[in-house]
């Protein structure tokens, strides 16, 4: 028994010897280890490990390091292009969602005729007929507050009064240029709905109310006058962005004013109210310039 134990001691010890030999002839190896390590806030990278052990008898070796050593710039333009690219898209989402504006319009406008009534009996005396073609320029200060835009904007109307209609004969009174020149200037607080806000196209729809302060000049037996009454806006339209800051626009505005009181200029004591006066509507196209 005591031989038995003593040949398997021998032989544990035998194998061990083995183990130990051949273990220090094991070849060492090349270290090739590069990791990229990104962040969930910041698609950032950095080269956490790299080790190579020159090896002067491998072109192997010398080849697989130059790639290796390639990879590093071609890693770093790329992250440099993506958080420029991130950048421009906070940027624009900034700008598209919480930002300023300034806004310039300008294109067509056609001056409604109205009739006018005597206030005593609420029946029409004559009509007023205005040109058709008439010219409105918009000036506007407004911000983003999601889908819905706060405006506020000065506008300016001109046009002219060219004939009247009176109903009791039923002539006609024309009268040269000089006279009948209407100019209107509006003051208005407007909201919008932007229904495709992030798209490059986008529709919206506005509605508006503010102040008028019209004035025209004398016509045959209608005395000049300075008018100022209450009135309301409604818009439709298609926004176009051009670029991250330039917002092109169509849109066709409608305004309609209360009315007005005047007389007939010859001195009679009758008082005359005019319905529908100083109504509009008609096309602009403009730009809005984020800040």
């Amino acid at each position: 028994m005591d031989n038995f134990y003593k040949k398997n001691i021998s032989i544990y010890y035998f194998a061990f010897f083995i183990l130990l030999i051949s273990g220090c002839n094991f070849s060492k190896k090349e270290i090739k280890d590069s990791h990229i390590k990104f962040t969930n806030n910041q698609k950032d990278f950095e080269l956490k490990k790299f080790n190579y052990q020159k090896d002067n008898s491998s072109q192997k070796s010398k080849t697989i390091y130059r790639e290796k050593v390639k990879l590093y710039p071609t890693f770093e333009k790329r992250e440099e292009r993506n958080k420029k690219f991130i950048g421009k898209v906070l940027n624009n989402n900034n700008k598209s969602k919480n930002s300023f504006y300034l806004k310039l319009s300008g294109g067509y406008s056609n001056l409604k005729n109205y009739n006018v009534f005597d206030v005593s009996t609420n029946k029409p005396i004559w009509e007023d007929r205005y040109t058709d073609k008439g010219g409105s320029i918009e000036l506007g200060l407004g911000r983003n507050l999601g889908k819905f835009r706060a405006e506020i904007s000065y506008a300016r109307e001109k046009g002219r009064f060219d004939e009247y209609l009176t109903y009791i004969d039923g002539s006609i009174t024309r009268f040269d240029s000089s006279r009948g020149k209407l100019n209107k200037d509006f003051y208005f607080l407007n909201t919008y709905f932007d229904f495709w806000r992030d798209k490059k196209f986008s529709p919206f729809i506005g509605l508006g109310i503010g102040l008028l302060e019209s004035s025209q000049e004398s016509a045959p037996f209608i005395p000049s006058y300075y008018r100022r009454v209450f009135v309301k806006q409604f818009k439709v339209g298609i926004s176009i962005r051009s670029s991250e800051s330039n917002i092109i626009f169509l849109e066709h505005f409608k305004r309609d004013s209360n009315s007005h009181i005047t007389s007939d200029g010859i001195g009679t004591p009758y008082t005359y109210e005019a319905k529908d006066g100083f109504d509009s509507e008609g096309i602009q196209i403009g730009l809005r310039k984020y800040f």
